[in-house]
């Protein structure tokens, strides 16, 4: 691989990653806090926990829980989405709640990804919601950022197939020109993001990813859900998602 351009990634990846990596130890403490903090906000809302019984044991010392039957079989929420690119080695998942949200099943839940960074493991924090809705075609979508720009260049490099989709920019100069959009089958994508659709990512500017699989409409985002108002503002955002592209 040209030198040149290994240390150009390498600039990025230190650039863009440190700092997501530094806000994650700024913000929602350790596990037991950020699973405190899910359960709190659900249990003020009334939502129901993915796993109730955690909840129940937080208190308790790391072997206590280990020991504990009533968590041999806990589920995570990120199980059923692992096929997405993103999402497919997370941790701390094990607490998370299900909400109703314009008629559909969402599950709300923080994920920390684990990245290789000069061959050690480092956590990318997010903030995750499901949408229990099958049969979308399969794609990701985000806009475009610094770190995407080296994942491209970097699949060009080892061979990767791209599945890049491109909208007509004459029609959509603007998504065209801050978005990007990988996926399979490129005329049911194109299909499924009608006009309307692509309007209002263009106009939402959403900071995040939306990705699907077989099941399920996911949104993802970098930080952490630990105040009340972090997820009172990132449901608002799921259920606008919901009412313009489902």
């Amino acid at each position: 691989m040209n030198r040149i351009v290994l240390v150009f990634i390498l600039f990025v990846l230190l650039s863009t990653l440190l700092p997501v990596i530094f806000r994650l130890f700024r913000r929602g403490g350790g596990p037991r806090d950020k699973a405190r903090a899910v359960v709190a906000y659900a249990q003020k809302r009334g939502y129901p926990l993915v796993n109730h019984s955690i909840a129940q044991v937080l208190d308790e010392s790391a072997l206590e829980m280990m020991r504990n039957p009533a968590l041999k079989n806990v589920t995570r929420a990120s199980s059923d989405i692992t096929d997405i690119e993103g999402l497919d080695n997370g941790t701390g998942d094990w607490l998370a709640f299900t909400c109703t949200l314009g008629s559909k099943e969402v599950t709300i839940f923080n994920l920390n990804e684990t990245v290789l960074v000069h061959s050690s493991g480092r956590g990318l924090p997010y903030k995750v919601a499901k949408i229990k809705v099958a049969a979308l075609p399969r794609f990701s979508l985000g806009r475009n950022s610094v770190v995407h720009a080296v994942e491209t260049v970097t699949n060009r490099l080892v061979g990767k197939p791209n599945a890049v989709i491109a909208l007509d920019s004459s029609q959509s100069p603007e998504f065209s020109a801050h978005h990007w959009i990988k996926g399979a089958d490129r005329a049911a994508v194109k299909e499924f993001l009608s006009p309307s659709k692509v309007k209002f990512i263009e106009n939402a500017k959403l900071p995040g990813i939306l990705a699907t699989n077989t099941n399920y409409l996911v949104y993802f985002e970098d930080g952490v859900l630990v105040e009340e108002g972090d997820f009172d503002s990132f449901i608002a955002r799921i259920e606008t998602i919901i009412a313009n592209l489902l």
